[in-house]
């Protein structure tokens, strides 16, 4: 039996696209993992060398930011630069595991200490100063608002001209809301007897 030559092509190709999916999903179940011509080629793990890491230490990003003293008792400001955060540390006290126990004015360092290590911070950075006196207190004569604005006085002859300039703007809004009210009445008339006619 002689089929077309179109035929014969169509199935050709069907039977081609068959073998192929067939082949390709067994080549799926089978292979172990198929390799992508862009995929990079992955490196020996890198041994990491038996040098000591020095880790480092919190009080490496600490810094000086100020002192507060009140009679005897000194509290200094520590800042964490890669925290932050800020924290207050009584002279010769601890706060926060960080602990300041000594200052020396003449070097310009403090002495602090967190998790037994020890480092010198340098404070003559920042300049120090004494506050010479204590914030005034604000009195009750302080709250009293301020006086409101003056309200001006105007004569009679010119608040007359604006209640007549009022009266004649509301005349004229009011004759043209009549007016409206004239026409649709008058165009719903219309309508109405064109319906009927």
């Amino acid at each position: 039996m002689n089929y077309p030559i179109g035929r014969q092509i169509s199935t050709a190709k069907g039977l081609l696209s068959s073998f192929l999916l067939l082949a390709a999903t067994a080549q799926l179940i089978w292979a172990e993992e198929i390799r992508s011509p862009f995929e990079r080629v992955k490196a020996a793990p890198v041994q990491e060398t038996t040098a000591a890491k020095v880790t480092p230490s919190r009080l490496d990003q600490m810094e000086f930011t100020g002192l507060m003293a009140i009679g005897s008792d000194a509290t200094i400001s520590l800042y964490d630069s890669k925290t932050k955060e800020s924290v207050w540390v009584p002279l010769d006290g601890s706060e926060d595991g960080f602990a300041v126990s000594g200052w020396d004015e003449a070097d310009g360092t403090i002495s602090v200490s967190l998790n037994g290590i020890t480092k010198q911070i340098a404070i003559n950075e920042n300049e120090i100063i004494t506050l010479k006196q204590a914030a005034p207190v604000r009195s009750v004569a302080d709250n009293t608002p301020a006086p409101k604005k003056p309200v001006r006085v105007k004569d009679p002859e010119t608040l007359k001209k604006e209640e007549e300039a009022r009266q004649f703007v509301s005349n004229i809004l009011a004759n043209g809301m009549r007016q409206r009210e004239e026409f649709r009445r008058s165009r719903e008339a219309r309508i109405a007897g064109a319906r009927n006619n």
